[in-house]
């Protein structure tokens, strides 16, 4: 293989999933809320407790094969050439957030495709699935730092917020704060549920080992065997056998979101990665990937843009590619191919 990786420190994979009893500790099972258990809830660990992943690309040429080097830093992904980065522990939804889980925390459903809305839909592909399951859809970055606060006052403490109004962490982001668009400070140090960072979603969807054929793979879950030119100035996968098994896009989607988890997983047990819906991050998108040394990267320090990820149902399959990097600079606006998922620092 032509490009070489050094991955400093890397532990094994471990599956947890989340629940919360009467005390506020977190324990192994899907998230309960006022004892009513949620579907397709759980979370991973990516990188364990107290753990720590530095990820330094020595040659990153691989990518040649997968995207014109023309096609610049929306093309390229996060780990770059002379590019080292360092991630801390923390644990991954293993599914975007479902209209099911976002109405019981947030008291409505903005999704275009809610179980209402589909009467009047021809979908011949997805007729067994569960339309509560489906990705919520149409929500802002605003929706979704908000679920992240609400969320872990449902299943930790308040302290436990990662979103706060002020630098000084005193009082924590509401949906009234959101609706008057105040942009909200964080603390990664917090363990509630969050928006997981550009580079931590880059690194599990890649499958979170560097070693690994799957690190090289266009898609989420698929390996470097797989591999193929995706995007340059004369070809674009609309159609790619390569990703019909592991993501819903325009290929195979029918045009609509489908029950969350209903495709393969990629190797850290991560579903729909690639394809279902865009992701929201936390980062302000910076228009450069930066070479040099970084801890816990979270986007510019300065901008409005803020960072989507992954693809969705409504495109065509090289939009899908875990290197493509989107940015969308009206964060308050929602569309209905956009979602989340959170996680949570460990």
């Amino acid at each position: 293989m032509k490009n070489q990786w050094r991955l400093l420190v890397l532990f094994p994979v471990v599956f947890v999933v989340v629940s919360c009893t009467a005390s506020g500790v977190v324990q192994p099972g899907d998230l309960v809320i006022d004892s009513l258990m949620y579907e397709k809830t759980s979370d991973v660990v990516v990188i364990p407790r107290k753990g720590s992943v530095t990820i330094s690309a020595v040659d990153d040429s691989y990518w040649d094969s997968i995207v014109s080097e023309s096609t610049g830093a929306m093309w390229r992904g996060v780990f770059i050439k002379d590019r080292t980065v360092t991630l801390g522990p923390y644990a991954m939804a293993k599914y975007p957030v479902t209209q099911e889980l976002f109405t019981a925390v947030m008291g409505f459903n903005p999704s275009h495709f809610r179980k209402e809305n589909l009467n009047g839909m021809h979908d011949s592909v997805g007729t067994a699935e569960n339309p509560n399951l489906r990705p919520v859809d149409t929500v802002s970055w605003f929706d979704a730092v908000v679920f992240c606060n609400l969320l872990t006052l449902r299943m930790m403490r308040e302290s436990d917020c990662v979103y706060y109004t002020n630098s000084r962490c005193s009082r924590i982001y509401t949906r009234e704060d959101a609706d008057k668009g105040i942009v909200p400070f964080y603390d990664m140090r917090k363990r509630g549920y969050r928006l997981p960072t550009e580079a931590e979603w880059e690194f599990a969807a890649r499958g979170g080992n560097t070693s690994a054929s799957d690190w090289y793979g266009a898609y989420s879950g698929t390996g470097s065997e797989n591999g193929r030119m995706v995007h340059d100035a004369q070809h674009y996968s609309f159609v790619d056998t390569n990703l019909d098994a592991y993501g819903w896009y325009r290929g195979n989607s029918n045009g609509m979101t489908h029950e969350v988890g209903t495709k393969l997983p990629n190797a850290l047990g991560l579903y729909d990665m690639s394809g279902g819906v865009w992701e929201w991050l936390y980062d302000v998108y910076d228009n450069e990937v930066h070479t040099g040394t970084f801890k816990n990267p979270s986007g510019a320090p300065t901008g409005t843009s803020r960072v989507l990820r992954g693809g969705s149902w409504y495109d065509p399959a090289f939009e899908c590619s875990v290197i493509r990097r989107f940015h969308n600079g009206h964060p308050y606006i929602p569309h209905f191919y956009f979602g989340f998922r959170y996680c949570r620092s460990l």
